[in-house]
């Protein structure tokens, strides 16, 4: 699957980066899920992200991709209580807008990806990205479907990250 991030079939395998940093996969999805747990903002999230990611590299957006398909799940969407994707990432987060047609586009890939990694399928490349930040794009993905299922749910962004983490 070239140019996409794969999705890591949730073995607990260490990922590598090309500079040989291993942060396993459940690291990273402890680092998000305590981070939004406690009302870190996006950009702190990303912050602490950043390290981990190495030029020319797609991660750490495969575990992001992941968490992102579970916290989809999560929102429990059926065909009778569909949720609204139109603009989802900007509805539940107003504080980092998506800047641009090229932004929209990939958040917009990225909360579509997320859908269908949970039901099993694989998103499109993204070999069409001129710059490699399908993982900053997969974490707006993660943040959306985390508000979205307190929302839906109606319960807090912790309790949902509470569950996420025992998944």
């Amino acid at each position: 699957m070239p140019g996409m991030c794969a999705p890591g079939k949730r073995s607990g395998r260490v990922l590598k980066t090309p500079a040989a940093v291993e942060v396993g996969a459940s690291e990273i999805r402890s680092l998000v899920l305590d981070a939004l747990a406690t009302g870190r903002s996006i950009e702190h999230i990303a912050s602490a992200l950043r390290p981990l990611h190495r030029e020319g590299s797609t991660y750490p957006a495969a575990p992001l991709m992941d968490l992102a398909a579970d916290a989809f799940l999560a929102c429990g969407s059926t065909r009778e209580d569909r949720l609204r994707l139109d603009s989802l990432a900007d509805r539940m987060f107003p504080e980092d807008p998506a800047r641009g047609n090229v932004g929209h586009s990939k958040r917009r890939h990225c909360v579509q990806g997320a859908i269908l990694i949970a039901v099993g399928a694989e998103p499109e490349g993204t070999g069409w990205w001129s710059m490699d930040d399908l993982w900053r794009h997969a974490l707006d993905a993660v943040v959306a479907f985390v508000r979205a299922a307190a929302e839906r749910r109606n319960v807090s962004v912790e309790a949902i990250c509470a569950t996420l983490a025992r998944s």
